[in-house]
C-alpha cells in the first residue's frame, strides 16, 4: 500500500472519475486502479460505485473520504507547527537567545 493513498481517495472523490483523480494527482490510472483495489480487498468492501455523474462513494467510502481528509489536515497541521517551532528556535539563536 502507498503512502499516496490518502490523497488519490480525495481525489476521487473530487474528481468522480479514475482518469482524472490519477492524472490529478501525477499517477497512471492502472496504478491508481491497483491501488484502489488492493484497499478494497484489504477492507473487504467496495468504497465507491459507478453512477452517472462518475465514480461516487458509497457511505463506507464517503466515511473513509472523511477519515483521510480529517488525517490530511491534522497531519498538515502538525507540519505547520513544527515549521513554526523551528523558525523560532532558528530566530532565538540568531538573536543570541
Amino acid at each position: 500500500m502507498k503512502d499516496t493513498l490518502d490523497v488519490l481517495l480525495i481525489a476521487l472523490d473530487d474528481h468522480k472519475s479514475l482518469h482524472k483523480a490519477a492524472g490529478a494527482i501525477a499517477m497512471t490510472q492502472s496504478a491508481a486502479s491497483k491501488e484502489l483495489a488492493e484497499l478494497e480487498s484489504m477492507l473487504e468492501a467496495p468504497l465507491f460505485e459507478p453512477a452517472k455523474t462518475g465514480l461516487i462513494p458509497n457511505p463506507f467510502g464517503r466515511c473513509v473520504v472523511r477519515l483521510c481528509a480529517r488525517a490530511r489536515r491534522a497531519f498538515q497541521f502538525a507540519l505547520s507547527g513544527s515549521r513554526v517551532r523551528k523558525s523560532r528556535r532558528f530566530a532565538r539563536a540568531r538573536a543570541g537567545g
